[in-house]
């Protein structure tokens, strides 16, 4: 990604610092510029795709690749062709993060260079899906707030409690509860807080007769 950003003019639109930005965004020249349209508009992208992804996962290729996911073989024993599912299953998943990409870097940042998408950026959404559940969409949201909230949560705690801690001791605290979350959800629930959240409704809605 650094190579073409440095070599390829036209992504930074010959920017010589090589940095890309966006001025006077408008959608249907409407202008997207105080912080609550952008939200809107953020907002009005997840609930679309959301609703996309759920009705995808419902149809006929979506159970196609349910199957491939829990065991190709089996799959492609019924019927089910492995390399026409993967490939679909790559590139709409690659549209959905593109997208997702594109509103985070006009969007949120406004203006952006090629180490703004760092290794850290793709651990952080890789853990987003461990934690949230893998294969559901609710634990996608789940995932995206845990780990939002978490890095305010640590920054907040020490002053309710009292006592201060340095910001880089908060940082390693985080990157330690990261870590032992997603060990334990892929060791013992790796559906992630998706099924915690399942179970829970499940236990309150029998609740108090419960079987």
């Amino acid at each position: 990604v650094d190579w073409a950003f440095l070599r390829i003019n036209w992504f930074t639109n010959n920017s010589s610092s090589g940095s890309v930005s966006v001025a006077g965004l408008n959608v249907f020249g409407v202008p997207i510029e105080s912080p609550a349209a952008k939200y809107l508009l953020c907002l009005s992208f997840v609930v679309v795709f959301a609703l996309m992804a759920k009705n995808l996962v419902r149809s006929a290729i979506g159970r196609e690749w349910m199957a491939m996911r829990d065991m190709d073989v089996a799959a492609s024993v019924i019927g089910i062709r492995p390399v026409y599912a993967k490939l679909t299953a790559f590139a709409v998943s690659s549209f959905i993060v593109g997208v997702a990409g594109a509103l985070w870097g006009f969007i949120h940042l406004g203006a952006w260079e090629p180490a703004a998408f760092s290794i850290d950026r793709s651990f952080q959404l890789l853990f987003m899906v461990i934690i949230g559940g893998l294969g559901s969409i609710m634990g996608s949201f789940f995932g995206a707030a845990f780990i939002v909230l978490l890095p305010l949560f640590l920054n907040q705690l020490p002053g309710w409690l009292g006592f201060s801690i340095s910001t880089a001791l908060a940082s390693h605290l985080e990157f330690m509860i990261f870590g032992a979350l997603i060990v334990f959800f892929l060791i013992v629930e790796p559906h992630g807080l998706a099924r915690l959240w399942s179970t829970g409704k499940e236990k309150l809605r029998l609740w108090p007769f419960p079987h």
